[in-house]
């Protein structure tokens, strides 16, 4: 039988979860189809592909109300064989775009993309190209290191890794990086989205069956350096009070010392 903590944990990891069908993830399927559509229609053959990435296509994003740095990324592929310019230009034609299509909206850029702000969410426009090696038949995928130099980039080898362990382990490890998420966003980010995300999926998980045994795992076996790391020594210890509460078969402290982790 699951404990009242293993299910707590399972509650909050469907809470931090933008369901497929939900008003949420309708919204943002809407306004990015809107978005590739006014892609085209501005850049017409300037434009080869618009592809989504990161954590949206991921399932690993959270809603809104919890992590307010949520952001759907749009990999926006440019013909550069016939532009070449460089990545700062392409950033600048983004922004004139973002700029005159959405004069309502908040638009800003954050190196190296433009960061466009809608009601719902955020939405990071990465400008790209594709470089076909026909030797090897490779072929990469270049983003900006800067505005003045490219570097290469595979934005869905991490998605198959994280779908491939997610499955080995009954959907347990994309729950935890939700919560672990959520807690970041409460505790102030002191782990990037994406950092937190590869610290996760690194760590083995022999002998983990519940979620609970899951999230403990991650946070005692957390190995990653931040500028706020007493913050991840607070995670530490707290999730030590919940583990010596559940010992001391105390669950309503259990679930108190939880809240002093996860948004509940």
């Amino acid at each position: 039988m699951a404990s009242s903590l293993n299910r707590k944990l399972l509650e909050l990891a469907s809470e931090y979860y933008i369901s497929h069908g939900s008003i949420e993830q309708i919204k943002i399927d809407t306004s990015v189809e809107t978005l590739k559509s006014r892609l085209k229609s501005h850049f017409g053959k300037n434009i080869l592909n618009i592809i989504e990435f990161g954590s949206y296509k991921r399932d690993t994003i959270l809603p809104r109300q919890f992590d307010e740095l949520s952001d759907v990324d749009l990999m926006i592929i440019f013909n550069h064989s016939s532009l070449q310019v460089s990545p700062g230009t392409y950033r600048n034609y983004l922004m004139k775009f973002a700029e005159e299509r959405y004069s309502r909206s908040d638009v800003k850029k954050s190196s190296p993309t433009v960061v466009l702000e809608l009601e719902h969410i955020k939405y990071d426009l990465v400008p790209a190209y594709i470089q076909e090696n026909a030797f090897y038949e490779r072929r990469t995928i270049f983003i900006p290191r800067n505005d003045s130099n490219w570097m290469p980039t595979d934005p869905f080898g991490f998605n198959t890794d994280l779908t491939t362990l997610n499955s080995r382990h009954n959907g347990n490890i994309k729950r935890t990086i939700r919560l672990l998420k959520a807690w970041n966003a409460k505790t102030g980010y002191p782990i990037s989205s994406y950092e937190l995300e590869k610290e996760i999926v690194g760590i083995s998980y022999w002998g983990c069956s519940e979620l609970e045994d899951y999230f403990f795992k991650a946070i005692n076996d957390f190995n990653i350096f931040s500028p706020m790391q007493q913050k991840i020594e607070a995670l530490k210890a707290n999730a030590l009070k919940v583990k010596n509460c559940l010992k001391n078969l105390n669950s309503s402290g259990a679930l108190d010392w939880l809240s002093h982790i996860l948004p509940t």
